[in-house]
């Protein structure tokens, strides 16, 4: 991977890639937490707009619909930071896996959400950088 007059080699990729899987993780802890304990709240820009497009249609079930997104949402950020910080290749290209279903998830149903006024290109944005960190960590070997 390096090339001579690069200034970019794998170690200073893996250190990148490790710093963003550990921010994109972790920020997800802030929604994703949210959703638990008081669904309703907004705290990230048009959010608002996004909850009217996004809520479940019967009352009775919102808080268990958005407490199990959220719970979801924290695990699978849960388990990234344990792969990484463990070294579990095996977890963390399991999770890589599901990082760039959930990616492409967001890309293919963007527009539809926009069109409800959902607009999910921030979390999208998230997921480019968490998939391209984590996907390079699991499937690319060190390099000695």
């Amino acid at each position: 991977r390096e090339k001579r007059g690069t200034m970019i080699d794998d170690a200073m990729l893996r250190t990148v890639a490790t710093y963003v899987l550990y921010a994109t993780a972790g920020f997800l802890f802030l929604p994703a937490g949210r959703d638990i304990v008081s669904h309703k709240t907004c705290i990230l820009p048009g959010e608002k707009d996004m909850r009217k497009a996004m809520n479940a249609t019967s009352v009775k079930v919102r808080t268990f619909f958005w407490g199990v997104w959220g719970m979801n949402h924290c695990m699978m950020s849960a388990l990234k930071i344990y792969a990484l910080h463990s070294g579990d290749l095996t977890l963390l290209k399991i999770l890589s896996v599901q990082t760039v279903v959930c990616l492409a998830y967001l890309v293919l149903c963007g527009k539809s959400c926009l069109a409800a006024k959902a607009d999910v290109s921030g979390f999208r944005n998230v997921f480019v950088l968490e998939a391209a960190a984590i996907t390079f960590l699991a499937w690319c070997p060190v390099v000695a």
